[in-house]
């Protein structure tokens, strides 16, 4: 089917269905299908919750933040929560899905998984071919979910407790996973991780170094420091990066004018938010609404 434009970006919330654990959801693409129909896998969506799928059967494209991804059996697709989000032919396609919102996985756990990548990556090609260990994995975690839904003899926390735990493994052991041309995770240290944490909260009202190291406690010199030995960019870009990512989302996604984009992202002036992003993409956000909202 040829689109020949975008429509706007839909904000999904996480709700499980009905009498199910809210803590989190293992399921399969076909009754996520069946759940909301072909047609709320149309336009682009911007997920509040964390989305893993295993491909086990079929073919199909898919979008995220930009990047597109051919989709196969064995691939692994993660969708983290705020990423926009736009299906092929979701329909086509067979496999499992987890679905659980970012709160779910402790804090351990979660700086563990921004340690090896996990963040900052979301797909996995190949990685859980069928009877490969991730397969076989995710297969028992799919089981596992099974029996703990029936077991009610079992205290609910300990329910939910022991499915958190067997989700906690299966992303540990996706975000240790490595593919052909895939380099190794590197270590973040605290004050990077702390340094990203922050410019996703306020990118919008802050784009300054030395108001991140104000909130931080640390030196504008230590934070650039950081960047660069994790991200090989300056504290500056890393910041400017986040935001025009954004305003690429929003321009793609959203049919609102680009003035009221730019007081979202807490520009004063159209004009000031016009320069900054032509600077850093490349093109106008007229320009890049065009080609973004482009025929497919």
């Amino acid at each position: 089917m040829v689109r020949t434009g975008h429509p706007a970006v839909r904000d999904v919330g996480y709700h499980p269905p009905v009498g199910q654990d809210a803590g989190a959801e293992v399921t399969d693409l076909a009754a996520l299908v069946r759940r909301g129909g072909l047609a709320e896998f149309v336009a682009p969506q911007r997920p509040a919750f964390e989305l893993v799928v295993q491909v086990t059967s079929g073919q199909t494209w898919h979008e995220l933040d930009f990047s597109t991804y051919a989709l196969a059996p064995g691939d692994v697709l993660w969708v983290h929560a705020g990423q926009v989000q736009r299906w092929g032919d979701i329909g086509g396609l067979e496999g499992r899905a987890l679905l659980f919102p970012p709160a779910l996985v402790d804090a351990p756990t979660s700086d563990l998984l921004r340690v090896l990548g996990a963040s900052t990556r979301s797909f996995w090609g190949g990685a859980a071919t069928d009877g490969s260990s991730l397969d076989v994995d995710l297969a028992a975690l799919e089981a596992a979910a099974v029996r703990l839904g029936r077991a009610e003899r079992m205290d609910p926390a300990a329910r939910s407790a022991a499915l958190t735990h067997a989700i906690s493994y299966v992303l540990l052991r996706l975000a240790s996973e490595t593919t052909v041309g895939t380099p190794a995770p590197v270590e973040r240290d605290e004050v990077f991780r702390w340094f990203e944490d922050e410019i996703d909260k306020r990118f919008a009202s802050e784009r300054s170094v030395a108001g991140y190291a104000r909130l931080l406690g640390y030196s504008a010199r230590t934070l650039n420091r950081s960047a660069r030995a994790h991200a090989g960019t300056s504290a500056k870009a890393l910041i400017d990066r986040r935001v025009v990512l954004e305003a690429k989302r929003l321009l793609a996604h959203e049919t609102v004018p680009v003035a009221d984009i730019a007081a979202r992202l807490g520009f004063d002036d159209p004009a000031n938010f016009s320069k900054y992003f032509t600077l850093r993409a490349g093109a106008t956000p007229a320009e890049f609404r065009r080609r973004a909202r482009g025929p497919r």
